[in-house]
């Protein structure tokens, strides 16, 4: 599943993946995600399936974040910021993957270096 690709002119453009590596119960992840400018609206994830999208960096003000639902459980952190998250998507992806323990980050995809950043 994926955002249309944004055409970037004078910035650069970063792309976030929002993977479920969920069991099938108690139910899909549903992913929420926007910026102050876009609403991306809900998604439906099943197991191992991949949320993603593109935009281009506006300097020291992008900013997107992920409201993550499965089963009662939830949260709502920062996907991207140009303040930390920029600086560890080394190849300019960043990846994050929702498992039944938490929530896990890794700068590049495929995943290397996956790390658990928040628990549910």
């Amino acid at each position: 599943m994926a955002i249309e690709k944004a055409q970037c002119f004078l910035s650069r453009k970063f792309e976030v993946h929002v993977v479920s590596n969920l069991p099938p119960q108690p139910g899909p992840l549903v992913a929420h995600c926007a910026s102050k400018d876009d609403d991306l609206g809900n998604h439906t994830l099943t197991t191992d399936q991949d949320f993603h999208f593109d935009f281009c960096v506006v300097p020291f003000t992008t900013l997107f974040f992920c409201h993550l639902w499965w089963g009662n459980k939830d949260i709502s952190f920062d996907v991207f910021n140009t303040k930390t998250i920029m600086q560890q998507c080394t190849d300019r992806q960043c990846y994050w993957a929702a498992k039944s323990d938490g929530i896990y980050f890794a700068g590049s995809c495929p995943p290397e270096g996956l790390h658990k950043v928040y628990s549910w």
